[in-house]
């Protein structure tokens, strides 16, 4: 019997990659003869993305990362021809595949220093990582404040941090598993960074994070969310101790279980 046709893992360089492995996924489907088993192809071109295509493909809603018909669909709009570019497209996922590009920089994007502000006095403190924590602490001292840009390349915004010695992506990763975001609920996340090259978390990989998405008003407010599908969002509420910034989907149990913490929230607050 002939050995399987291969299929190299994609990395999400370019159109030309892109091409390369759709056309790799329907080969070896009818050469397993799964060619009209979409759910197989689509479990099966999962096993074979990586770097930054394997962050983006774990963004996608679920009901897309498990139809390769849509799945196709969804490489084919991210990974674009360039005799397309130009022209205009049906988006199918508008904001499941954000650009990680370091110089994809959308018009003014907003960028300053995170700022954190407590609800009760409006004392104002500073996000920081201060000798490589490994998670998102807090300071009284603006100069060590992260320095964030917002990339709204997509209707989702994340937050990009662009201080000079680290370029990284903040997210929020959980303290355990498994997740209950429900009413009730006293899980929390603790802000991590995800390595702009390598894509790994600060805190490891032992319970689920993701890029932080979230929606960021007019003043500068920044509304975090997690994000299991483009429908299913659960806000996410921020709270400091006495060093450590936590977010959390339900404020009223998670203050009854934490009486100690302070809720606070987020600001860009730009720097001219």
């Amino acid at each position: 019997m002939s050995s399987a046709p291969p299929v190299e893992r994609f990395k999400g360089i370019d159109w030309e990659e892109c091409n390369e492995f759709i056309l790799a996924i329907r080969t070896r489907a009818f050469w397993e003869g799964k060619q009209r088993d979409p759910n197989w192809m689509a479990d099966f071109a999962a096993t074979n993305v990586s770097h930054k295509a394997l962050l983006w493909h774990s963004r996608l809603p679920e009901d897309v990362r498990q139809d390769w018909s849509k799945l196709e669909a969804a490489f084919f709009d991210r990974w674009a021809p360039p005799e397309y570019d130009e022209e205009p497209q049906d988006k199918f996922i508008p904001a499941a595949a954000p650009s990680l590009n370091r110089n994809d920089k959308s018009d003014n994007p907003l960028q300053g220093i995170l700022k954190l502000v407590l609800n009760e006095s409006d004392a104002t403190y500073y996000a920081s990582f201060p000798n490589g924590s490994k998670f998102c602490r807090w300071t009284e001292d603006v100069s060590r404040a992260i320095h964030v840009r917002c990339n709204s390349s997509f209707s989702a915004a994340l937050l990009e941090r662009i201080d000079p010695s680290c370029h990284s992506w903040l997210a929020v990763q959980w303290n355990s598993t498994p997740l209950n975001l429900g009413n009730g609920s006293t899980n929390y996340t603790r802000v991590a960074r995800v390595d702009s090259d390598t894509l790994k978390s600060s805190l490891g990989d032992d319970t689920p994070f993701q890029l932080m998405t979230c929606t960021v008003l007019a003043n500068g407010e920044v509304i975090p969310v997690w994000k299991k599908d483009e429908t299913n969002k659960t806000r996410l509420f921020a709270f400091i101790n006495s060093s450590t910034l936590y977010l959390a989907p339900d404020p009223e149990a998670y203050s009854k279980d934490n009486l100690s913490e302070k809720r606070v929230k987020l600001f860009v607050e730009p720097i001219y």
